[in-house]
């Protein structure tokens, strides 16, 4: 049986979870010719491979989808990027002093001390967007606040945001999406120039530290130089330069765009704040950031009654698992009350959990905290498409335009 699922076709991206529901119950795990894994569909079947580390690794799980060609591999190869497995695609014996050291570095009272600039950041945008009669919410906040979060926590100089952020959006199109042969060693130059630019700066904060979570990564390789070595540094830094922003934004987008449309939702945060904590784990369970996640098999097996020779790639489709009624009573309601949308796989589970979770749930917590109170009466422009940047793996909603009142 074969499933023409469309990966990046906007029809699929503005509204994926009628397909997903049709795999999970037809195929809950099969062989996808057009991505070339086997896919995984079903919440059980997910959490055991996110769990079972030693027949499901997360090698690979970094690496483009569809790799790239000769030519711009040869770049990425060729001009002095020490990548190596570090966090999400590593496993052991690698991957338990890099996540000790993040989680070390990010320490509760880091992100507390955070938290008063950012919140006093995120008013003046709001403010912003309060006085404008139509925002893009995309723009003028889901976009600049984790840029300033994220790069920030790394203590990247704010003059250096825009730059970086472009380099991360052209990086998430050549490893996720199907960019023309054309374009991919122009974005591979660019992949280069941002880990070049990522090895600088943590030379320099080597030399001159400060304030930050580079500065602590490094204090942290000075006392553990064999566990942590300057390398892995600039590999961890690397990646949080970019999962760091890049995916808040996707979560901030898609929470806003579904809670606005679902006015009901809207009201009730408005009328009673201390939903939102809430609102923000239902949020990222009824459209999350994160569609999907990779593993690779290390010895045969079987899922969900599929035989799996050993080297099988597979995405586990966590937009699926979320939405899965056999652990979410009326998955497709978004229901800011709903006492287990703690249960999400948005951010993985197990010893791959994202650390930069309290991070990104501290963003969606003030934006919502913020809007509520200062734009009660926010509402989505009718009629607007809702366009998604075409990749896999991830929901990048590029625009949402709403008004104030």
């Amino acid at each position: 049986m074969t499933h023409d699922v469309g990966w990046l076709e906007q029809d699929f991206l503005v509204d994926p979870y009628p397909k997903l529901a049709a795999l999970r119950d037809e195929a809950p795990v099969h062989f996808d010719e057009e991505l070339g894994y086997y896919i995984v569909t079903r919440y059980a079947d997910i959490e055991r491979c996110l769990t079972d580390r030693t027949t499901f690794l997360a090698q690979g799980a970094s690496s483009p989808v569809w790799p790239p060609i000769a030519d711009a591999q040869r770049v990425l190869t060729e001009h002095g990027a020490k990548r190596v497995p570090t966090l999400n695609n590593a496993d052991p014996p690698r991957h338990g002093p890099m996540r000790k050291a993040v989680f070390t570095c990010m320490s509760r009272a880091r992100l507390a001390a955070l938290e008063p600039e950012l919140r006093d950041y995120a008013a003046d945008l709001v403010a912003a967007i309060v006085d404008k009669p139509v925002s893009d919410l995309i723009t003028d906040l889901a976009f600049p606040l984790p840029g300033r979060a994220g790069l920030g926590l790394l203590g990247i100089p704010v003059e250096d945001f825009d730059q970086i952020k472009a380099w991360s959006a052209r990086r998430v199109l050549l490893t996720y999406g199907h960019l023309p042969d054309d374009e991919q060693v122009p974005v591979a130059k660019n992949v280069i120039a941002f880990w070049q630019y990522i090895e600088e700066y943590v030379a320099r904060r080597d030399t001159d530290r400060g304030d930050d979570f580079t500065s602590d990564l490094l204090r942290y390789h000075g006392e553990r130089p064999d566990e942590v070595t300057i390398d892995d540094v600039v590999n961890i830094v690397f990646a949080m330069a970019l999962a760091g922003h890049d995916s808040t934004t996707n979560a901030m987008g898609s929470m806003l765009r579904h809670v606005l449309a679902h006015q009901d939702q809207w009201r009730a945060l408005v009328d009673d704040p201390s939903l939102i904590l809430n609102a923000v784990e239902e949020a990222l369970r009824f459209d999350g950031p994160v569609s999907g996640h990779r593993r690779t098999v290390a010895c045969d097996t079987e899922l969900g009654g599929v035989p799996l020779a050993a080297g099988s790639k597979l995405v586990l489709l966590f937009a699926s698992a979320d939405r899965d009624p056999a652990h979410f009573p009326e998955p497709d309601r978004l229901d800011v009350t709903r006492e287990n949308a703690v249960d999400h796989l948005s951010f993985g589970k197990g010893v791959h959990f994202c650390l930069g979770a309290p991070l990104a749930r501290m963003e969606m917590r003030i934006a919502l905290e913020l809007l509520t109170e200062h734009a009660p009466g926010m509402h989505l422009v009718d009629e607007q498409a809702f366009p998604y940047t075409p990749i896999t793996m991830f929901r990048s909603l590029e625009h949402l335009f709403a008004s104030p009142r």
